[in-house]
């Protein structure tokens, strides 16, 4: 029996996703082997960002209809400047900070925190309606958090790693808030890019001031494959995947599929950095994965689905 072309087109969809997912998550494991030699949180970010903007631009230039996509309000272009300040720069440089001290695994964890985060900004700053799978499914992913955290929390010493990454989690859900508030603009392709080249300016003016060690590494780097891997596999090819899946999956698949690509990472961690996974991880792990399945639901007025690729942009429904 032949599938239908919608049941094939929605399979197909699925699997896009979740290597999308699954590449998007193995980020902390490419980001710690470049920290493993010599590279810094600012580094690894501008490099991140320069391979992103260099595709991006290729991409604009290759899209014949592209004068139609630059035609952004006052409003529009307020919004887009002030989601790169949380999502551009202020998210993605405590999240890189954090991972230096925490390790991939951990980190999986910690920035699983983000729905949580995204469904209370919704009901503060958007006034959605709160529901009850929304409260089970938030109390689900903050016990997994706190199972994680639990030895600091217990000896009340919570470390300044576990911190950063939860700031990032806190910067990347007003981004997404903040996007559904204040721009109307349509043309996702053409906002991340002007994110990426207004965070480059940014991040680049830092660099060259604090690092500019940065830009010898950059021109000569011991090799060549690594460097490139992050950008390439955890952001350019998880971005193109993830919206060209989205508009035939489901938000609970969304969901389903966010919750398998983190828990493949936490395991692909332990294996490929040596990183012990004990009882706490397992706790956590099986905590979050049911609370992001709970939660992943769209809010009622905004269309919003809590989760998302890191810093590719904001989820659109």
């Amino acid at each position: 029996m032949f599938l239908r072309a919608s049941d094939s087109a929605h399979q197909f969809a699925i699997m896009q996703m979740l290597i999308a997912v699954i590449l998007a998550n193995m980020n902390p494991i490419f980001s710690k082997v470049l920290f493993s030699r010599g590279w810094t949180p600012l580094s690894v970010y501008f490099l991140i960002m320069l391979i992103i903007a260099i595709v991006l631009i290729v991409h604009e230039f290759m899209d014949r209809n592209r004068h139609i996509r630059w035609s952004m309000s006052k409003r529009d272009l307020a919004g887009v400047l002030l989601t790169t300040a949380t999502g551009g720069v202020l998210s993605p440089m405590l999240f890189f900070t954090g991972l230096q001290y925490v390790s991939a695994s951990d980190t999986l964890i910690l920035t699983s925190a983000l729905p949580f985060f995204v469904v209370v900004f919704g009901v503060i700053l958007l006034k959605e309606h709160f529901t009850k799978q929304m409260f089970f499914g938030g109390l689900l992913i903050v016990s997994g958090v706190a199972v994680m955290m639990w030895p600091d929390l217990s000896q009340f010493d919570i470390k300044p790693g576990a911190l950063f990454l939860l700031g990032s989690s806190v910067c990347g859900a007003l981004t997404t808030i903040f996007h559904k508030k204040y721009v109307t603009f349509r043309h996702l392709d053409a906002i991340v890019l002007v994110r990426t080249l207004v965070s480059i300016l940014l991040v680049g003016t830092w660099v060259l001031f604090n690092e500019p060690q940065t830009f010898k590494m950059l021109s000569t780097p011991e090799n060549i494959w690594i460097v490139l891997a992050l950008p390439i596999l955890s952001y350019i090819f998880p971005y193109f995947l993830f919206f060209g899946a989205i508009k035939f999956v489901k938000a609970f698949e969304v969901g389903v599929l966010e919750a398998a690509g983190r828990v493949f990472a936490v395991i692909a961690a332990s294996v490929l950095l040596k990183e012990n996974l004990n009882s706490m991880h397992l706790a956590s792990i099986i905590l979050i994965v049911f609370g992001v399945i709970s939660i992943n639901v769209p809010l009622t007025k905004w269309r919003i689905v809590p989760s998302r690729l890191m810093e590719a942009g904001p989820l659109r429904k």
